[in-house]
């Protein structure tokens, strides 16, 4: 198992702390991030999909082509108050949410085709919005 950078080890500790995860769901969260990580930096084919929820947050989602199903590696949302969720293997969960462990499915999930710019436009700026 590679190590994760410092935050990553920091965020994650704390997290199963607050959480009293057993060793045993310490183990699987930290396999299904390195899973995620690498999955991420891999060169495997890629998606991208955006939708507006019913309570007017942008969700966007890339995700990466992983033994013949979609998997989700980044999820942005974006409400419309300005509060942004971030998640990835970074941060595959918080108090608010989690990075979906759903494959991705453009037609049930109502997704429209985003480019892959448009996804990093809206990662790195989150003040970008589907409905602005």
């Amino acid at each position: 198992m590679g190590a994760f950078p410092g935050e990553v080890e920091e965020y994650y500790a704390e997290l199963a702390e607050r959480r009293e995860w057993p060793a045993e769901t310490v183990a699987a969260i930290r396999s299904t991030v390195e899973l995620i990580r690498d999955l991420d930096r891999g060169t495997a084919s890629r998606t991208y999909g955006a939708a507006v929820d019913d309570y007017g947050t942008d969700w966007l989602y890339e995700a990466v082509w992983h033994e013949r199903e979609w998997v989700v590696v980044r999820q942005l949302g974006v409400g419309e108050d300005g509060d942004v969720k971030r998640y990835w293997w970074q941060r595959i969960e918080d108090d608010d949410g989690m990075l979906t462990d759903q494959p991705l499915d453009r037609e049930s999930w109502g997704l429209r085709p985003l480019t892959r710019e448009d996804f990093y436009t809206a990662w790195d700026d989150p003040g970008w919005s589907l409905t602005a």
